[in-house]
């Protein structure tokens, strides 16, 4: 009998089973745990501010032993999100991290996170007005392939609508050709992309002109 899976509400208590699961998918889909001496470093930039500041759309994937093997993270307006990105969590990774590796040092990735601490760019796209919301997903191995990718894709999708949401990007490495396929069957569309990063985009349904449409077709019918 296949394992069952359970998709719940995250916790703080999760953090570091989330912060696991960010490093173990962190290299395009594959381990990233050769590329970072921090083990954590990773999991700080791109899943605990999510569950600090945005913790109503923060949900984990458990199994059937309660062990974490999964998360999707969502912001409902992502600029409001940056800001407070900005102003409540880089302190406290700047006091983490208070300098930034030196050439010397750069043998790793490490580098890389701990100077976007330090010069993080704020900064408002226009391309991405009609998409306010941002979402991250990631599911170790043993849970792919089953199903549950969409699932909680579709789970993090009705939560932001039921927030208002009217869309949703994300940006994943150009190089994960899975990952594209996955994105792109659910519907998601490229906006823009560059050698390294594709953007996606999914805009949501308008729930009134939906219930609009369907009066219209409801009056034609009664015509006849």
């Amino acid at each position: 009998m296949s394992e069952s899976y359970n998709i719940r509400p995250c916790t703080i208590a999760d953090e570091d089973d989330a912060i696991t699961v960010c490093l173990k998918t962190g290299d395009a889909g594959n381990d990233a745990s050769l590329l970072y001496d921090d083990p954590k470093l990773l999991g700080y930039r791109y899943v605990s501010p999510y569950i600090h500041l945005s913790p109503e759309l923060a949900f984990v994937l458990e199994d059937s032993k309660g062990n974490v093997c999964g998360y999707v993270l969502a912001t409902l307006h992502n600029d409001i999100f940056c800001k407070r990105y900005v102003d409540e969590w880089l302190p406290k990774m700047k006091q983490l991290y208070p300098t930034i590796p030196s050439g010397e040092e750069r043998g790793k990735k490490d580098w890389q996170i701990i100077r976007s601490f330090h010069n993080y760019n704020l900064q408002s796209l226009k391309i991405f007005d009609d998409y306010p919301s941002l979402l991250h997903i990631d599911l170790l191995p043993k849970a792919q392939g089953k199903g549950y990718g969409t699932k909680m894709m579709h789970h993090i999708e009705n939560e932001l609508q039921r927030h208002g949401s009217k869309g949703v990007h994300l940006e994943m490495a150009a190089n994960n050709a899975r990952a594209f396929r996955f994105y792109t069957k659910l519907g998601y569309t490229v906006l823009a992309q560059d050698q390294y990063t594709i953007w996606l985009v999914h805009q949501f349904l308008d729930f009134e002109f939906m219930i609009l449409q369907s009066n219209i077709r409801l009056d034609f019918l009664c015509d006849d």
